[in-house]
């Protein structure tokens, strides 16, 4: 009996991940969509620096302001009104780390954004909303594509 519950759980244990990994883009993907989908709606002074990615790019977010101990996936500059920071992250990175990072991101003039697949967008809404102080937080949640709307 135990023999036919060990491959039931492994069988159950493979339709459970390869759902999630159809469901769950990479992180780099999510951050190549957000670059896309940014990029097109620049303004021609702007700057945006990458990280993860090989496009043409102003650079390396290393070079950019925001951060001292962690190195963001974007960073777009050069905006009248608004800098933006921007911090990828998958359905299964969502955790103390990447609050750890979003944190470090907090610089005067960026507005911190936290990306990740459209899937998961109420998932990195509930935890800011949870760990940190959702009114002062400065911390915007949305999607890939959604993402030139804080341009």
């Amino acid at each position: 009996m135990s023999t036919g519950l060990a491959i039931v759980g492994t069988i159950a244990a493979g339709y459970v991940l390869d759902r999630l990994s159809k469901t769950n883009k990479d992180h780099d993907d999510v951050v190549e969509e957000t670059f896309q989908a940014v990029s097109g709606a620049a303004h021609p002074n702007s700057s945006i620096y990458t990280d993860h990615i090989d496009v043409d790019a102003d650079g390396n977010p290393r070079s950019a302001t925001p951060g001292t101990d962690h190195v963001p996936d974007l960073v777009l500059e050069g905006f009248e009104d608004n800098n933006i920071v921007v911090e990828v992250e998958t359905g299964d990175s969502l955790d103390g780390d990447a609050l750890e990072q979003l944190a470090d991101f907090s610089e005067p003039g960026y507005t911190r954004t936290l990306v990740v697949p459209d899937s998961v967008v109420d998932d990195g809404v509930q935890l800011i909303d949870e760990f940190t102080e959702s009114s002062s937080a400065n911390i915007v949640v949305c999607g890939p594509s959604d993402t030139p709307e804080l341009l």
